[in-house]
């Protein structure tokens, strides 16, 4: 029925989700009860001596709910929770009754316990937790809200609550995900007035308007994520981010075709950009594009070299790098200002300096000595 045992210190007795089998009585030393989330360790408790760890398991629960470590060297009785359940089934009924009833209350407590810690857990949203967080908010925005048109409105206290509870995710790292959905202006809070003083205003509604792309991120990111030798397509790569922006700038007056493809004749896509933006735009930037897993489809007719592309992928694709950069931000600031402008990678035109390559007509600056493009000399250069 039960046996002693002896845990060095750092050693486990259990881990969060683990098959429940015993219950712990300490004799001698301390446990830590805590939850493991991403590199963060969220200490709920700690048990010492002639304390019992596990008791809740007799409120029917089947998995350890949280990770306990020995904090020193540590004698238990382990009593192994069938034979307790036996031995609990031969009382009375009154004994039995008071038996569930305290077992409820620790369940209720222990839970209240976790709640408490979590809303503190102010962490931000490091790389094997990104995917978790926003398939938590798409997912309790479906199971929770309420949809109006394209948009779903969601209570913002019961979505913590069930983020939480069924995904056992912080609500303050939610919070900080919404703001940055914010930002983008995929989602909206609504604001209403605090139930205990009606002067001041509190988070009551979220609603999110572009949830598609919420569910588009979260699988691209898990895809690429948990596949070997793709971690660099999770990278924001200045240069391409820009080439995409100025091209979908560009696209908004468009017309794609029945496959969703729009096309352009290069030399009038590189002066569009060229006069919009002031870059040059080669064949070496889509090459980069298709190393991101971004393609263009390029043919050659006697009207001149024409270039067509998925439109639907690029403005996909764009959100989600748009989503990585912001999340770069957030790690590096601890937190998500809703409020502050986003990064667009649109480059601002530059005033035009009236000089030109001779060889491929690309603009460069005075005292410059030769073409950033095609390497040429040019005039006025003084050789080496």
């Amino acid at each position: 029925m039960s046996e002693t045992r002896v845990f060095k210190k750092g050693e486990t007795l259990f881990k969060e989700g683990d098959k429940a089998t015993s219950i712990f009585i300490i004799q001698s030393g301390s446990v830590s009860v805590f939850l493991q989330r991403a590199k963060q360790k969220i200490e709920l408790y700690t048990v010492a001596n002639f304390q019992v760890l596990g008791e809740q398991l007799l409120s029917g629960v089947n998995t350890h709910s949280a990770t306990a470590v020995a904090k020193v060297e540590t004698k238990v009785i382990e009593v192994k929770l069938d034979a307790l359940k036996t031995l609990i089934e031969g009382q009375s009924q009154l004994m039995k009754l008071f038996t569930k009833s305290l077992s409820d209350k620790l369940k209720l407590l222990t839970n209240e316990v976790k709640s408490v810690k979590m809303e503190k857990d102010n962490s931000s949203c490091p790389p094997d937790l990104v995917a978790k967080v926003f398939a938590t908010i798409y997912h309790t925005a479906v199971h929770k809200g309420e949809r109006n048109g394209e948009q779903l409105k969601v209570n913002w206290p019961n979505m913590k609550a069930y983020a939480q509870k069924v995904f056992l995710e912080s609500p303050k790292r939610i919070e900080q995900a919404i703001n940055l959905l914010v930002k983008l202006e995929m989602a909206k809070w609504e604001m209403v007035k605090s139930p205990e003083d009606d002067t001041t205003e509190e988070l009551g509604f979220v609603h999110l308007t572009d949830l598609l792309s919420v569910e588009s991120f979260f699988e691209f990111y898990q895809y690429y994520f948990f596949k070997s030798g793709k971690l660099d397509l999770l990278k924001v790569d200045e240069s391409c981010a820009s080439t995409v922006a100025m091209v979908l700038e560009v696209s908004k007056t468009a017309e794609a075709d029945r496959r969703g493809a729009v096309q352009f004749e290069f030399g009038a896509l590189k002066e569009r950009i060229k006069a919009d933006f002031g870059a040059n735009l080669t064949n070496d930037n889509f090459s980069a594009l298709e190393s991101k897993g971004l393609f263009v489809k390029r043919s050659s007719t006697d009207k001149g070299i024409f270039i067509s592309f998925d439109l639907r992928e690029w403005q996909r694709t764009f959100v989600n790098w748009k989503i990585l950069r912001e999340i770069d931000k957030w790690n590096e600031k601890e937190s998500v200002d809703p409020k502050e402008a986003p990064e667009t990678f649109l480059k601002k035109a530059k005033p035009s300096s009236g000089l030109n390559c001779p060889e491929c007509q690309t603009e460069y600056v005075t005292n410059q000595k030769f073409c950033g493009t095609c390497g040429c000399k040019l005039p006025g250069a003084v050789a080496a």
